[in-house]
């Protein structure tokens, strides 16, 4: 069984450290709210494509011989039961403030995409989910 890396936790249990954010206020327009639902779903949109790729190899490994279909059939299933499913709560759109920091934080959303107002107003969960993916990250020199 996989071990979940520690920003794998639920978003709201992530966010509560945020909660005192004076500046979220910023960020009650209806044009504001619609572009950061729009970002969130550019976000998840690009993480999930990325682990359908990863799930797409697993096909191959089947086309070619390398898995049996019991074993697709279980990695599909961990995919639904895992990946899928973090994805689809840490997108929840009523947390869109939170989605985008945490996609910005992490190096989904470049922060060029992001308008600077919603920016300015999210620079501390961005700075808190960039730490987190930093800790988190494999270290490239091995």
């Amino acid at each position: 069984m996989e071990a979940k890396a520690p920003w794998t936790l639920k978003v709201r249990t992530i966010l509560a450290l945020a909660m005192d954010d004076e500046r979220g206020r910023d960020l009650q327009s209806k044009a504001i709210r619609r572009r950061l639902r729009e970002l969130a779903g550019q976000a998840y949109a690009r993480e999930l494509g990325a682990e359908l790729t990863k799930l797409e190899a697993d096909f191959a490994r089947w086309r070619s011989g390398e898995i049996d279909p019991f074993e697709l059939s279980d990695r599909i299933h961990r995919f639904h039961n895992g990946r899928s499913r973090e994805l689809y709560v840490f997108y929840d759109p009523r947390d869109s403030e939170v989605s985008v920091a945490r996609a910005v934080g992490h190096r989904i959303l470049d922060r060029t995409e992001v308008p600077p107002e919603i920016l300015a107003a999210l620079e501390g969960k961005i700075e808190y989910f960039a730490r987190m993916f930093a800790e988190n990250e494999p270290d490239e020199g091995g």
